[in-house]
């Protein structure tokens, strides 16, 4: 249960910063996670690093949904 609410909360964090940073948005991500693993936050990287997969998956299935809802 609790692994699954990280995953929407990643989701809604990744949809976020694309709105906000656009195509700097997993580099900002990446920057994060590197900040809160050199501060010795394991946790807080981890999640960070959830975000980053979530926003790389975001941007490979866009393209498809938008060529499916123009279809």
């Amino acid at each position: 249960m609790q692994e699954q609410n990280v995953q929407r909360n990643a989701q809604a964090t990744a949809m976020s910063m694309i709105k906000l940073h656009g195509l700097r948005a997993q580099a900002v991500a990446m920057e994060r996670t590197a900040e809160l693993r050199q501060q010795g936050n394991a946790a807080g990287a981890d999640l960070w690093q959830e975000i980053q997969a979530a926003i790389a998956e975001l941007r490979r299935t866009a393209p498809a949904m938008e060529q499916s809802r123009r279809g």
